[in-house]
């Protein structure tokens, strides 16, 4: 990890070492980092980036016609990552700024893959593992039937934006990320491995 702009050894042992609570970080000979992100720092970065909107992640928002996610709890199962949460709806057809249909909720589950590039985590090949609702499962079935883009196939993950604000809070206002590009990553049964380059710097 290159930390250009700095003196003294103990000042990015101190940044380091503060910049994640939730997440493990180690720096390997070849100066490539690696952060290992466990099921609380999984949770922290879906809640942060993609339930934004008082706690809600909406799958689709057209008029009067919606389905949002509520609640999550994230996990990682056989290579993929599982989100567990509880779906909120109304589907039909809108009309004008109005929606004619009927109300659904119901517990679901999630999945899809992760895929890193650049500054970005991706989760792609998103699908419905699970509808507890026997309703909201018919009716949900029926709307991709006639829509299937109503539930988003993939969506993004910023990691750099999630350590240049740790690295603020743990370095001070000074502290800059000039870099992050991610190089590789891994989906383990307890953690996300990332593999990435990053420069910091402190004036």
């Amino acid at each position: 990890m290159n930390i250009p702009g700095l003196c003294d050894r103990t000042a990015p042992a101190r940044i380091v070492a503060a910049i994640l609570v939730l997440f493990a970080w180690s720096v390997p000979a070849a100066a490539q980092s690696v952060l290992s992100v466990g099921p609380r720092g999984l949770q922290t970065l879906i809640v942060e980036q993609l339930f934004g909107r008082s706690g809600r992640w909406y799958l689709t928002d057209d008029g009067g016609c919606y389905a949002y996610l509520a609640f999550p709890q994230t996990d990682l199962v056989r290579g993929r990552l599982v989100l567990r949460a509880r779906l909120t709806a109304r589907l039909g057809q809108r009309i004008g700024t109005d929606c004619e249909g009927a109300d659904f909720s119901s517990s679901v589950a999630l999945s899809g893959k992760l895929h890193g590039s650049g500054h970005l985590l991706t989760l792609d090949d998103i699908r419905i593992d699970r509808v507890d609702d026997e309703s909201t499962r018919n009716a949900l079935d029926l709307a991709l039937q006639i829509d299937p883009q109503i539930i988003p196939r993939g969506a993004n993950l910023d990691v750099s934006e999630f350590v240049r604000h740790e690295i603020v809070a743990a370095g001070g206002a000074r502290t800059r990320l000039d870099g992050f590009r991610i190089l590789r990553i891994a989906t383990r049964a307890d953690a996300v491995v990332v593999q990435f380059d990053v420069r910091l710097s402190v004036p």
